[in-house]
């Protein structure tokens, strides 16, 4: 009696502990950053890359991974698309911030398309970044939302 008492009791701590070791078997939900991405369908990384003049002022969303991210203060991504087309998604009011450890997951971000100017846009990460400099294309995605999608 006294050893079936034992079995069962090792038998429902195993259950209960189950969960804790489960680790990446569950699909995990999606990281969030900044205001929901509301658009539908992802506009062509590709053909905003090569005219990205004729998407300025319109809010679009873009979907890839991520291919480079700031180390500074996660305020812009590098978005590749699956035939490595490249677009950057940079937060200019710096209100939406990505994880630096970012890079090679999939992400999607809504924003509007703006042009930046021609000296760039200065903006100070702090005195523990100061070498940092972060990149200063011609267009960018001003970034609104973005969700890191979880593995299924």
């Amino acid at each position: 009696m006294r050893r079936t008492s034992h079995v069962i009791a090792a038998l429902l701590a195993c259950t209960l502990a189950l969960p804790a070791f489960a680790g990446d078997a569950a699909p995990s939900a999606n990281q969030r950053f900044g205001a929901p991405v509301v658009e539908k369908k992802a506009a062509s990384i590709g053909k905003l890359a090569k005219k990205p003049a004729s998407f300025a002022g319109k809010t679009l969303r873009i979907e890839g991974v991520v291919k480079d991210v700031c180390q500074g203060q996660g305020c812009w991504v590098e978005v590749q698309d699956a035939k490595g087309a490249t677009f950057m998604a940079k937060s200019l009011d710096e209100s939406v911030l990505l994880p630096k450890d970012c890079k090679g997951k999939r992400i999607v971000v809504q924003g509007v398309v703006m042009a930046m100017p021609a000296k760039g846009h200065d903006h100070d990460h702090g005195a523990e970044v100061a070498a940092h400099d972060c990149p200063t294309p011609s267009y960018v995605l001003s970034t609104q939302g973005a969700e890191l999608v979880a593995k299924k």
